[in-house]
């Protein structure tokens, strides 16, 4: 089974946190610029879109993408496969997590007065600060302990759409932007060419929410913090995945070919009935024999109830949950 970093809004050890503040006034208005690959061309193994899933730091479709430099399938170690790692473009540190010698570090890089974008899962060779400034092709350190490093854009200018925004003004998805049509000729086509995804859309997507359709994602009404979603591969975009990030059955699924997509069960539907087998996001999926089965109704345009079982649902029992968006 192909396994996947595990990466996320924070890096490991954060002994070192800035504040994350809208540094956007001063900067110049401009397109964003990225001119560098993060890690040599020959390095990357593959190249991962937005969209990514890992429950349960990763149950929602990942807001960046993944530039793998191990591969965990064919019995590499990222300790021993580490490689140097740059600068994608120039720009000024506005917020690190971690930072600490032989740490994991995340670093928020500001360059235009409406574009950042971050590195995730790097060793940095010398401590940064914020408002330290780097540049374009400027060796910042080594990768580290995961199999992939992530570069993630935040475009102010742009706004993920969403059914519930708030949701996710905290973090960096809802102005989430897709890294690689910010490369300059010819490294940006060089890039796309590294990209496992089938189909002509190479950058992927994080939002699948479907106004009044099950499509999305879906909140616990009792945990707004244990999340699910029905949302399509990263690798094959006809593929239909069910993405938990709690319980038992906490992981990846994937759906019956036969079961109604998700964008078109609406309240009108009823209850549905969903054979899921467990299996992982990508090129080289395991599946599962086993089959699990998910009973869900949509109360209304915003709500819905599920349960999931190892036997065939005809109505839900006392195990049933209730969701939002």
């Amino acid at each position: 089974m192909l396994f996947t970093a595990a990466c996320g809004g924070s890096a490991s050890a954060p002994d070192t946190v800035s504040t994350k503040t809208d540094p956007g006034a001063g900067f110049p208005v401009a397109a964003l610029s990225l001119t560098a690959s993060p890690i040599a061309q020959s390095a990357i193994r593959w190249i991962t879109p937005l969209g990514n899933l890992n429950p349960p730091d990763h149950t929602l479709p990942t807001d960046h993408i993944y530039f793998y430099f191990a591969n965990p399938n064919g019995g590499e170690s990222p300790q021993v496969q580490r490689t140097p790692f740059f600068a994608p473009g120039d720009g000024t540190a506005t917020f690190i997590i971690g930072g600490a010698a032989g740490q994991e570090t995340k670093v928020i890089f500001r360059q235009t007065s409406t574009c950042s974008y971050y590195l995730d899962h790097i060793i940095l060779d010398a401590a940064m600060k914020v408002g330290d400034k780097v540049t374009a092709g400027q060796r910042l350190g080594t990768t580290g302990n995961s199999f992939a490093v992530d570069l993630g854009v935040i475009n102010d200018a742009i706004t993920v759409p969403f059914l519930v925004p708030a949701r996710y003004s905290s973090g960096d998805s809802l102005h989430a932007d897709a890294p690689l049509k910010y490369f300059s000729e010819p490294l940006r086509s060089q890039l796309y060419a590294r990209v496992e995804r089938l189909g002509a859309d190479l950058d992927g997507t994080i939002n699948y929410d479907v106004a009044g359709r099950l499509s999305g994602n879906w909140f616990a009404t009792v945990n707004t913090a244990l999340p699910f979603s029905f949302v399509y591969d990263t690798y094959d975009p006809s593929r239909v995945l069910l993405s938990i990030g709690s319980g038992t059955l906490q992981g990846v699924w994937s759906i019956a070919p036969s079961d109604p997509a998700p964008r078109d069960v609406s309240v009108a539907s009823g209850k549905v009935l969903y054979t899921v087998r467990h299996t992982q996001s990508g090129p080289h999926p395991a599946l599962d024999a086993t089959p699990v089965y998910f009973l869900i109704q949509m109360t209304d345009d915003t709500h819905m109830r599920s349960e999931l079982s190892t036997v065939p649902l005809t109505d839900f029992s006392a195990a049933v949950r209730t969701w939002t968006r």
